[in-house]
């Protein structure tokens, strides 16, 4: 080799030492941090105030509660379980591993390490390619029961096992808050692994957390929740009520729009309802089934604020129960609804949980989307444990764009300092 050549490798060599060092390894280990030891999280809306306040920018530890094995839907060994006081992260229960909640369509492919989910679309609109990448949303919440104890909510009052438990140092109410059956009145045993649930024995709200257990424990199956119209004992499934009542807000009208009915303001409950006329039953059923409108409409602009429709699904069923009252008191008829579990295809009037689960509450509790709406929280969905504040900014205004550097001036004006470095209680 001439000498000439030997300095020409021996420069590339170096070259290729230096990318090395200086840039794929500490890629690389910064993949591995994020993976298996942290994870960033933002504080979007109020619902954990004061604890946690709108831009506060924190980082949760993934190992203390077992990391994520990449390319799976299994956790390393973790170091210890969520108590409740803890403040956590999580992947918003309920919520399928598929995108638009379609299974049919989409089929799971992998766990992309960090980077979300990757899905095969069986049917891509023009344009379109096969593969499609999916990265479910984050949650945080403060745990405040787990597997084997009960939880009584009474007005403002939080009672585990029968003891009251304290609001949050820097938890609040609301000073102008109303009566909510949904968030103000509830009593429920949290399943320990291998509890029994007879759906027949249910009501419509546990039923729906119940489904959302175990579509939280199977992520990998189509689960869904499905409703039997009764009548003097007759299945009846093709009958019509004759009205139907929703909250009045965006989401009953999207789910009235999902059924092809309109609805009119009605006042039956002193409080602006809709009422809608002529519905049939299945319509009712094919909303009930999985909790969320279709992808397109997954989101909705309420009280100026984002909220999954999911927030409304107990309120959903909460009113279809008053309408099957009212509807069997004009009848003159026993009539009852009989929620039951269809898993891949298999219909089931029990199920058995398997693991451990939480009951989760925001600090602000009269204004958060939390288990009083959603359900449970399995292990499973647990990610990261809340650790520490690292940057907090006041920016609702949106004053600070990363994109407008004129407006980076402002930046250290508008930081919390006093927020920065805090560790989360």
């Amino acid at each position: 080799m001439s000498a000439s050549k030997k300095r020409n490798f021996g420069t590339v060599e170096k070259t290729f030492r230096a990318l090395l060092r200086e840039i794929v390894v500490p890629i690389c280990m910064a993949l591995i941090v994020i993976q298996f030891v942290i994870q960033a999280f933002k504080i979007p809306t109020g619902s954990m105030q004061d604890s946690l306040l709108i831009g506060d920018f924190l980082l949760g530890l993934k190992f203390v509660y077992g990391a994520p094995v990449p390319f799976s839907n299994k956790k390393l060994p973790a170091l210890t379980e969520p108590e409740p006081g803890d403040v956590l992260i999580f992947r918003y229960p309920g919520e399928p591993e598929y995108p638009e909640y379609n299974p049919e369509r989409y089929n799971f492919v992998a766990n992309l390490f960090l980077f979300g989910n990757l899905y095969w679309d069986k049917n891509p609109k023009k344009g379109q390619g096969h593969m499609v990448w999916h990265a479910p949303k984050d949650f945080i919440k403060r745990c405040v029961a787990k597997s084997g104890q009960t939880i009584k909510v009474k007005n403002k009052s939080l009672y585990i096992n029968g003891e009251e438990s304290p609001l949050p140092p820097h938890g609040k109410f609301m000073s102008n808050r109303r009566y909510a059956p949904m968030r103000d009145s509830l009593d429920f045993h949290l399943p320990a692994p291998g509890t029994t649930y007879r759906f027949d024995t249910l009501g419509l709200t546990q039923a729906a957390w119940i489904r959302s257990l175990a579509l939280q424990e199977n992520p990998d199956s189509k689960v869904s929740l499905h409703l039997d119209l009764y009548i003097d004992s007759s299945l009846s499934n093709y009958e019509v009520l004759p009205e139907l009542f929703l909250p009045y807000n965006e989401a009953s009208n999207n789910i009235l729009g999902m059924m092809g009915l309109k609805g009119a303001v009605s006042m039956k409950w002193s409080t602006p309802t809709f009422r809608a006329e002529s519905v049939p039953f299945q319509a009712i059923q094919n909303v009930a089934k999985t909790g969320f409108i279709r992808g397109q409409d997954l989101r909705h602009f309420f009280g100026g604020k984002q909220q999954s429709y999911h927030y409304f699904f107990g309120h959903f069923l909460d009113m279809l129960k008053y309408t099957i009252t009212d509807y069997a008191r004009f009848q003159g008829k026993q009539v009852n609804i009989v929620p039951s579990l269809i898993i891949d295809g298999k219909k089931m009037n029990e199920y058995t949980t398997k693991k451990k689960c939480y009951f989760m509450m925001g600090d602000n509790r009269d204004n958060s989307s939390d288990s009083r709406f959603w359900g449970l929280l399995s292990e499973n969905n647990v990610k990261a444990k809340a650790y520490i504040i690292y940057l907090s900014l006041e920016n609702e205004d949106d004053a600070v764009k990363l994109y407008n550097p004129i407006t980076w001036v402002f930046f250290p004006l508008r930081v919390r300092w006093s927020r920065v470095g805090k560790l989360i209680e």
